[in-house]
C-alpha cells in the first residue's frame, strides 16, 4: 500500500510534480474516511459551504474542536496542490492544519476549529462595536502572517485570496488566515512560484506568474492580476491594503456601487480629501470612538498605508515586512 505522502504527489500532474516540494515544519495527521466519519458524527454539524464543498465540524479522542473541508467535487490535483501550501506553514495567525483525509472519493483536510466566524461577518452582519484597538490588532496579526509567508519561510507562500471572508477570529478576536485554495508556492532557491488552482501558468524568470485566469475576489484584485499580467507578492499587499480600507470604513469592496461615483473602495477613498475623510469615510462608530479618545490622526494615518499598500503600481507598495512595522509604529504614536 501506498504511504499517504505519495499518494498525495501523485495527484499532481507529472510536468508539475518537481515543483511542488514540501518542507514541512509541523506534523499532520493522515485520517481515514470512517475516523472522520466518527469525529463529525457522520458530518452531523455543517459550519458553512463554498464552491469546493463543505465544511463541517467535529471532536477529536483528545476533545480538540475541528473543522473538516470535505470536497465534494473531488478535484484530486487542487486539493493536493492546497494540502501542500498549508502544511508548509506554522504560525500563529495561520488556522492550523491538524490533518487530512485521501481515501477514495473521500478527499479532506481537518483544522482547527475557529469559533467566532470570519471578520467579513463581523464588519457587516453582526454589526457589533469594534474597537480601534481590535482593529489595529487584527490588521497587525494579519501583516505578521502574511510577512511570514512571503519572506520568513524557506518556502515561500502567496496566498492569493485575502479578503475578511478569509480571516477567522477566535474567542479574544484574534486573526488566523484561512482558505489556502488559490495559493502558491514560491521555491526561494529557483524563485518559481507555483500556482494552486485550475489555471495554467507560466513562471517568468524574474519570479512572476503570468496567468490566463486569477480567481481571487473581486474588489480585492490587485489591478496586474485583473489585466492578466502577472501574481507577485505585491498582489497579497494590495489585497491586505484593500482588506485595512475595509475595516476602517466597515464598507464591503465587492458592492463598489454603494457609493454615488460607483467606483472601488480605494479609488472612492482616494476621490476624497483627508480632511474629509472623518465626515464621509471612516466608520460612523469608530470615529466617534476615535475622536473621544483622540485616535483621529491615528485612524487617517492607518487609512493613508492602506491606501499606500493599493497603489496602482506593484512597484510602490511596501512589503508586508515594512506594514508590519508602520502599523507598529501608528499604535504607538
Amino acid at each position: 500500500m501506498d504511504h499517504p505522502e505519495s499518494i498525495i504527489t501523485q495527484l499532481i500532474h507529472e510536468e508539475h510534480k518537481s515543483k511542488w516540494i514540501a518542507r514541512r515544519n509541523h506534523n499532520v495527521k493522515c485520517f481515514t474516511e470512517d475516523e472522520i466519519k466518527r469525529f463529525t458524527d457522520n458530518y452531523k454539524t455543517l459550519l458553512g459551504r463554498g464552491a469546493f464543498g463543505e465544511v463541517y465540524q467535529g471532536v477529536l479522542e483528545d476533545k480538540r474542536m475541528v473543522a473538516v473541508k470535505k470536497y465534494i467535487c473531488n478535484v484530486k490535483e487542487n486539493f493536493a496542490k492546497e494540502l501542500t501550501v498549508h502544511r508548509e506553514i506554522n504560525h500563529k495567525n495561520v488556522v492550523r492544519l491538524v490533518g487530512y483525509c485521501v481515501d477514495e472519493n473521500a478527499l479532506m483536510v481537518v483544522m482547527e476549529y475557529i469559533p467566532k466566524g470570519n471578520l467579513s461577518d463581523i464588519l457587516h452582519r453582526d454589526s457589533i462595536p469594534i474597537a480601534l484597538d481590535t482593529r489595529l490588532r487584527i490588521a497587525i496579526e494579519c501583516a505578521e502572517a502574511l510577512g511570514y509567508m512571503h519572506s520568513q519561510m524557506y518556502t515561500q507562500v502567496i496566498h492569493g485570496d485575502i479578503k475578511p471572508a478569509n480571516i477567522l477570529l477566535d474567542d479574544g478576536l484574534s486573526a488566523k488566515i484561512s482558505d489556502f485554495g488559490i495559493s502558491r508556492l514560491v521555491n526561494t532557491k529557483s524563485s518559481n512560484i507555483l500556482l494552486t488552482g485550475t489555471h495554467d501558468a507560466c513562471v517568468s524568470e524574474h519570479g512572476l506568474m503570468t496567468l490566463g485566469v486569477f480567481s481571487n475576489a473581486s474588489g480585492y484584485r490587485a489591478p496586474e492580476v485583473t489585466d492578466n499580467r502577472s501574481v507577485s507578492q505585491k498582489a497579497d499587499v494590495y489585497s491586505f491594503g484593500i482588506l485595512m480600507l475595509e475595516v476602517l470604513t466597515r464598507k464591503d469592496p465587492a458592492k463598489s456601487t454603494q457609493n454615488e461615483e460607483g467606483l472601488d473602495l480605494a479609488r472612492w477613498v482616494c476621490s476624497i480629501t483627508p480632511e474629509e475623510w472623518r465626515a464621509e469615510v471612516f466608520d460612523v462608530e469608530l470615529l466617534a470612538r476615535g475622536q473621544k479618545d483622540g485616535k483621529e490622526e491615528c485612524m487617517v494615518r492607518l487609512m493613508q498605508l492602506g491606501l499606500k499598500c493599493c497603489s496602482q503600481d506593484a512597484d510602490s507598495r511596501p512589503t508586508m515586512s515594512d506594514v508590519v512595522q508602520r502599523i507598529e509604529e501608528i499604535g504607538q504614536s
